[in-house]
């Protein structure tokens, strides 16, 4: 019986659900239908019975033919599909490895053996079928997203599936090409200024001046073509240049030769003209690679010339050139015209703002208080912004002196005493059409009121003499007065006060002292970065009182200081002439130590440029760098995360120790070096 119930026993059509309960309804309608004719009449109900056990039969052998059918049918797709994927593995143009749990090969399909030429790859490892496809395995064998490999000089699309040890190549070389050749034909757009023209050809005559001109324009224009770039002249001192990323990619392989060529070919006729570049890329919108071209222009004539940016707008600024220092190109109508404007906006302004960078020197503060007095010419209430609990010792004793005069009752921000304040007091004492005057530094990062920087917005007047940073200022001032060429900030103030009626309140003596301590601590008593126009401050401060002596009280400094500062240049080592100290990580130093000891190592004979790495009390590592202006140090500490100037910068690292510093600093050094 249980033989005979078994479900495979039955009709193939039973064993299909839906033919089986339609088979089985018409079996029930057969014999319901046979038992009410018999009922009605057994002859029409015997003729009626033989009639439905035919139809019965020619149904039931329909229902199996369908059944067959359908089953033949599925039976014949199944195979077609299995055909079809082991025809897919065999054929597809996907190169297909699996591993055992040796890590060794399996099986591969024809199309990955296609790049192997006829070798038995079979049991062998990945490292034995190709070093370099097994490297580029192992980068990406945890990755769930597929990559781009380079093998056989080809590019590939690399999925490794772990949990099955499948390994899955496509050749993507042709669509890698079309990618390449549309990144190619990216526009760029640069613009191009002479940056000294009007000083090297003031004297000259026509001729000359002409002769200059046209070998400008034909050493540009020949290496524009070299490089299949579009060049043209807008002006005297200006270019315009476009070409496709590609002829721009080979212009920095070459590393912009062309200022070198022209540097030294006018240099040779005692006529060194520079230029700076300002290139833009990464965008369609062509008015906003203008735009952005023009900004590069200016970020590198803000780093002193000689030199070209290279941006796009989302991307970090490159920096080629910019290894000399920068020609004096300021001159006495600049300085006026300035000086005029800046006190023009003080004029205009509600009260004024002075701020210098973190841990101020006495070139920052010397500075602040040269724009608070000019400010005071213009009867304008003026505030210094310092936080006296982050100075240093030589500070402390410039503000105890000058809270020394006696404190008259006048107007805030009119009388030295109640003018110098904190930045939170500065945030309260804000108006609505108030100034703020950045001096010594144009970086958010560094910067002695980074709040109150952000709540006046572009509501900003910098006076500095450090090269422009790459991240400058959020957003841009209303004016700029960046020379990098100058000894100091306070030599660039001293200048914009010559130009100002100091009648009626006129500079003091512990004013007058505190910038010319500026510059001398900048120039390093006068032995660095220093011109004719150094001097000339330098000798109207001292008319105006300056006193040397005083200077020489602020800079004095505590023993256990000197101690610190004499340990450090004890660990110096040298090498290709420069000299690295690397302090210990467990032990905290001041900026200012570690700046003097930088400044100590450049007298030692043979040092070009010097570095001392410390851990600050902030719990970053400090470098402060130095050179005699044969090496660019700005450069070095740039590629660090900092910035200054050519011969003097520095920077500040998170979560490193001095010794993963200094290494920092090595790799960096070997590859400008190379360079």
């Amino acid at each position: 019986m249980k033989r005979f119930f078994n479900f495979k026993n039955l009709p193939i059509f039973f064993q299909n659900t839906k033919l089986g309960t339609v088979a089985l309804l018409l079996l029930v309608a057969s014999v319901m239908s046979v038992v009410f004719a018999v009922i009605i009449n057994w002859i029409f109900g015997l003729i009626w019975l033989v009639v439905v056990v035919i139809g019965l039969v020619f149904s039931g052998q329909a229902f199996k033919e369908v059944s067959e059918n359908a089953q033949e049918y599925l039976s014949g797709l199944g195979y077609r599909i299995a055909r079809s994927e082991q025809e897919a593995l065999i054929r597809m143009p996907i190169g297909i490895i699996l591993l055992n749990q040796d890590q060794k090969i399996d099986w591969i399909n024809p199309y990955m053996q296609s790049y192997l030429d006829k070798r038995d790859v079979l049991g062998l490892e990945l490292s034995e079928l190709d070093s370099t496809l097994a490297q580029e395995i192992n980068n990406y064998a945890d990755s769930s997203d597929t990559n781009t490999i380079t093998w056989q000089e080809r590019q590939f699309s690399l999925f490794v599936q772990q949990n099955l040890r499948v390994i899955y190549l496509m050749d993507i070389s042709e669509y890698a090409a079309i990618a390449k050749q549309y990144e190619d034909h990216q526009l760029f757009s640069g613009l191009v200024s002479v940056d000294n023209y009007e000083e090297v050809t003031e004297g000259m005559s026509e001729s000359e001046t002409s002769t200059l001109r046209t070998f400008v324009t034909r050493s540009l224009s020949d290496w524009a073509a070299d490089h299949q770039i579009y060049i043209r002249r807008l002006n005297t001192v200006h270019y315009v240049m476009f070409g496709y990323q590609s002829a721009l990619e080979e212009a920095e392989a070459d590393k912009f030769s062309v200022l070198k060529a022209i540097r030294e070919a006018t240099a040779q006729q005692n006529l060194p003209v520079t230029l700076s570049i300002g290139i833009a890329y990464g965008t369609p919108d062509i008015n906003q690679l203008a735009k952005l071209a023009q900004t590069n222009l200016d970020l590198a004539l803000g780093r002193g010339g000689d030199q070209v940016v290279v941006k796009a707008e989302d991307s970090a600024a490159r920096f080629y050139g910019g290894a000399t220092n920068p020609m004096e190109k300021r001159t006495r109508v600049r300085a006026r015209m300035v000086s005029q404007t800046i006190s023009e906006l003080i004029e205009q302004a509600d009260n004024i703002m002075i701020a210098g960078h973190a841990m101020p020197d006495l070139d920052s503060v010397g500075a602040g208080l040269g724009v608070w007095r000019l400010a005071q010419t213009k009867n304008k209430p003026a505030f210094l912004v310092i936080d006296e609990k982050q100075v240093y010792s030589d500070i402390k004793l410039l503000l105890a002196e000058l809270r020394k005069s006696p404190a008259d009752f006048v107007a805030p921000g009119s009388n030295i005493n109640d003018s110098i304040i904190d930045e939170t007091r500065a945030l309260k004492l804000v108006r609505d059409n108030t100034l703020l005057v950045l001096v010594d530094h144009a970086n958010t990062n560094i910067s002695g009121a980074s709040q109150l920087l952000a709540r006046l917005g572009n509501r900003v007047v910098v006076i500095d003499h450090h090269r422009l940073a790459e991240q400058g200022l959020k957003d841009k001032p209303l004016m700029s007065y960046i020379e990098p060429y100058a000894s100091s900030t306070s030599e660039l103030v001293v200048e914009l006060l010559q130009y100002q009626d100091q009648s009626n309140a006129p500079i003091t003596k512990i004013e007058a002292t505190a910038m010319l301590g500026g510059i001398q601590i900048d120039t390093k008593n006068f032995t660095l970065r220093t011109g004719s126009r150094t001097f000339d401050a330098a000798s109207y401060l001292r008319a105006n009182g300056a006193d040397s002596n005083l200077i020489q009280s602020f800079m004095k400094e505590k023993f256990t200081d000197f101690k610190a500062r004499t340990h450090l240049i004890n660990l110096a080592e040298i090498q290709d002439g420069n000299a690295i100290v690397t302090g210990e990580n467990q032990n905290n130093y001041s900026g200012l130590i570690t700046a003097q000891a930088a400044d100590e190592l450049l007298q030692i004979s043979g040092v070009d440029a010097s570095f001392v790495i410390t851990k600050r009390q902030d719990g970053r590592v400090g470098i402060s760098a130095r050179s005699t202006g044969e090496r660019n140090v700005q450069r070095v500490m740039e590629a660090l995360g900092g910035g200054g100037h050519l011969s003097n910068a520095a920077t500040q690292i998170a979560d490193v120790t001095t010794d993963e510093v200094k290494q920092q600093l090595l790799d960096v050094l070997t590859e400008q070096k190379e360079e």
